[in-house]
């Protein structure tokens, strides 16, 4: 055997030795070198692993015949020798050579000639798979830095897209090309909504999306909740796709036929994380692009004007209110708006005095804005800023209507307390008079037959009637009257109240009364009628400064069915009443509002707007209809129709029969002496069993301590114990008896409390005539009622 031979052969096959045959290919060649080389020493060849199985294996056997060399090459033997091949290493294979037996043993130069052409074959070898896992290496590599240029494109372009479905349009088209694979699946649900959409890209067709998706592919895989990282299902591989929270939104999916490597479970990995951050970047920017939607609405809506400019005050934008309140034009119209100088002078020391770190706080103003003066609240403010000059954001609040309101509650405040001064002296006024009229009236039985002491007496009362009737225009002054309607003749109320509407229209009007000589009754609330013909006669008085004529007219008509249709009301018997006056009018734009609330043509502090509002109020609620005409210089006219009543003449009561043979027990409550002297003078004339107490402890004692009391007269305004409390213990200790309530202020509404047929109401002042007729007609009923019984 000669070893240069062998070199020789060997390295003449170098190249068809490295060439790829396979994947023991170089191995198998190395076997039938050796035999070629060896073929007159070498009967078998073969490469075994570091198991000892044999990898290759070349022999000299004829093919048609059986080979006994593999089973025999395990065995130790003088001519089998093994070689390893390749470099010093625990996994390099072996090489074992079988000579002839005839040749006798391997000396050490055979030996040392095998074991060097083993090993630099060997070594050959290891240098090729080097060299081909460096070319796969470079492969792989520029695959991945295709791969990963591709997904820094997706990324890219997904980042400008506002829509969900384009988004997952565009990540499954880059799936199916960065993996080469033959279908890719996105499969999302975005923020918010709850059905999933789905994007499906296969090779030669174009990307489609379905949304929402109702039906799914059944190829398609299934997404796994509980599943972090990437995973193989047949020939898919899947990734989860979550949001930042960890929340499930979806998955990402590609097929192909080749095996997928730790790389693309990577690459899939961050597709489906970059998916996650886009369909969360949607939400969010949605999210804000609706806040700042929100946010602007509401600026541009804000009641206060809103202005931001630059350190010098040059506007840069302003709201809706700012542009109505400056006169300015919107933002977007390009025009560079001028600050009216009376705002820019306030703002400009409040702007400086900002920009150099001194506190400012809001200041009022007044400017002349919108054709008028205007109060205006203005605060300031640095807005932050990412460039180097400052921008400042000024409010201006328009405060002229509340100041002009404030005062008014308070004018109308003022007002009220000095209503209610009023409503308390008229209540002891009405003691007073009813003090005076009834010891009038019981003066005047005793000179009946003196005319000029009957006269005087006649005066008296009739003194005591006016001053009754004013002391009704304080408490409606004071508004303590409640809305309780009852019949009432126009003319006789406007007939009573012409003294008290005269002094109050002055000397320099004249008031001409023309009242219809029939009766003209109306179901009106009295308090609230001898009201609107106050107000309407005190704006008549302001409207003539330097005098004129006030007419008032009452008439009993007929409204026709056309007349009442132009009115709205309904046809029939109506008393008409017309307030006119010569001042100065109302022109068209005043006529058309000067019923509406608030509204007033007097100025600041002098009216609040209701008195004909409070009028078309009174009226639309009794049924009526009021209108006004008015011609500017000419005068105004109120005419006034209320829904008349039937004329029925009243027939006088005669005096009951058993007046003077009552047999009952009366408790009178009173804190007033003088007045509750007077009610037990009056009833003790017919034969009455009188009680009384100036307290409602009092009154509670006596009730405590009676066995029966038949009637009770008391007062409503007692003190700490009122005339309601005692009324509700009577009434619970005899629910059968009478009771009579007496007040100088408009309480007619508490009879509602109790039994209507138990209790009356006495209006102070009252006469001892209508004193008696109460007691006496709650007494008999009451009689009645127990005999009934």
């Amino acid at each position: 055997m000669n070893p240069r031979h062998w070199w020789t052969s060997y390295r003449r096959d170098a190249a068809e030795l490295m060439a790829p045959a396979g994947l023991h290919g170089p191995w198998s060649l190395l076997a039938s070198a050796l035999i070629d080389a060896l073929a007159g020493d070498v009967e078998w060849c073969g490469v075994l692993d570091t198991s000892d199985r044999v990898v290759v294996a070349s022999c000299l056997c004829r093919r048609d015949q059986s080979c006994e060399h593999l089973s025999r090459a395990l065995i130790p033997a003088p001519a089998v020798r093994s070689f390893r091949a390749g470099l010093p290493r625990s996994d390099s294979p072996y090489v074992i050579i079988e000579r002839r037996s005839f040749d006798g043993p391997w000396n050490e130069r055979e030996l040392e000639g095998v074991d060097d052409l083993v090993t630099l074959f060997g070594a050959d070898v290891e240098r090729w798979r080097l060299r081909q896992e460096f070319r796969e290496a470079v492969r792989g590599s520029q695959r991945l830095a295709s791969q990963l240029h591709q997904l820094i494109a997706v990324s890219l372009a997904v980042s400008d897209r506002n829509d969900e479905s384009d988004v997952a349009h565009d990540l499954a088209r880059a799936a199916r090309s960065i993996f080469n694979a033959d279908d890719a699946v996105v499969e999302v649900r975005a923020l918010g909504d709850e059905s999933p959409l789905a994007a499906h890209a296969s090779r030669g067709r174009l990307p489609r999306v379905h949304r929402p998706l109702q039906r799914r592919d059944a190829t398609w895989p299934r997404g796994r909740t509980e599943v972090e990282s990437a995973w193989v299902e047949g020939e898919w591989m899947c990734a989860p796709v979550r949001g930042s929270n960890g929340e499930y939104l979806g998955h990402c999916a590609v097929r192909r036929n080749t095996p997928y490597r730790d790389e693309d479970r990577e690459l899939l990995t961050l597709l489906a994380q970059m998916t996650g951050v886009s369909i969360e970047s949607l939400g969010l920017h949605r999210s804000v692009a609706s806040s700042e939607e929100r946010l602007r609405a509401l600026i541009d809506a804000a009641p206060v004007g809103i202005i931001e400019s630059d350190a010098r005050g040059n506007a840069r934008w302003w709201n809706a209110t700012a542009s109505r309140l400056l006169g300015w034009r919107a933002p977007d119209s390009g025009e560079p708006p001028e600050w009216p100088s009376d705002v820019s002078d306030q703002l400009s020391d409040m702007w400086a005095d900002l920009l150099s770190g001194r506190p400012v706080s809001a200041r009022e103003f007044s400017a002349g804005l919108a054709s008028r003066e205007r109060i205006i609240s203005a605060a300031v403010t640095v807005l932050p800023s990412a460039r180097n000059e400052a921008s400042v954001l000024s409010l201006l609040d328009d405060i002229t209507d509340q100041q002009e309101l404030r005062e008014e509650v308070r004018h109308a405040h003022r007002m009220e307390l000095r209503g209610q001064v009023a409503s308390s002296v008229a209540h002891d006024f009405n003691n007073l008079i009813t003090l005076i009229s009834g010891y009038a009236e019981m003066l005047g039985r005793e000179v009946a037959d003196h005319d000029r002491a009957n006269s005087l007496v006649h005066d008296i009362l009739t003194t005591s009637q006016r001053a009754a009737s004013l002391t009704t225009q304080l408490q409606s002054l004071g508004r303590t009257t409640t809305n309780t309607k009852t019949n009432v003749d126009v003319s006789a109320a406007l007939a009573s109240n012409a003294e008290v509407l005269e002094r109050i229209m002055g000397n320099s009007v004249a008031v001409v009364w023309e009242l219809d000589t029939v009766p003209t009754p109306v179901h009106v609330d009295p308090n609230l009628f001898e009201q609107m013909v106050l107000n309407l006669a005190i704006n008549a008085r302001d409207a003539m400064p330097d005098g004129g004529t006030l007419t008032v007219s009452s008439a009993r008509t007929v409204l026709t069915d056309a007349e009442a249709r132009e009115r709205s009301v309904s046809p029939g018997p109506v008393v008409r009443l017309r307030i006119s006056d010569t001042g100065y009018g109302m022109d068209d734009a005043t006529l058309q509002r000067c019923f509406e609330p608030l509204f007033t043509t007097k100025g600041p502090y002098r009216g609040t707007g209701m008195g004909l509002a409070s009028a078309r109020r009174f009226v639309d609620e009794s049924g009526g209809s009021i209108r006004a005409e008015s011609e500017t210089g000419r005068g105004t006219t109120f005419d006034i129709v209320l829904p008349g009543l039937e004329i029925t003449p009243r027939v006088p009561t005669p005096p009951s029969e058993h007046q003077s043979s009552l047999n009952a027990t009366v408790l009178v409550v009173e804190d007033d002496p003088v007045l509750r002297r007077m009610v037990i003078q009056v009833l003790s004339r017919h034969g009455l069993t009188l009680l009384d107490a100036s307290s409602g402890e009092d009154a509670l004692a006596l009730m405590t301590a009676s066995e029966q009391i038949d009637l009770l007269i008391t007062d409503m305004d007692l003190g700490a114990i009122s005339g309601l409390d005692v009324a509700r213990s009577y009434t619970t200790r005899w629910p059968n008896g009478a009771l009579i309530v007496m007040s100088g202020r408009p309480l007619a509404h508490i009879v509602s409390e109790f039994p209507e047929s138990s209790v009356q109401f006495l209006p102070k002042p009252f006469r001892p005539t209508q004193l008696v007729e109460v007691a006496v007609g709650a007494l008999t009923q009451h009689q009645e009622t127990g005999s009934n019984r």
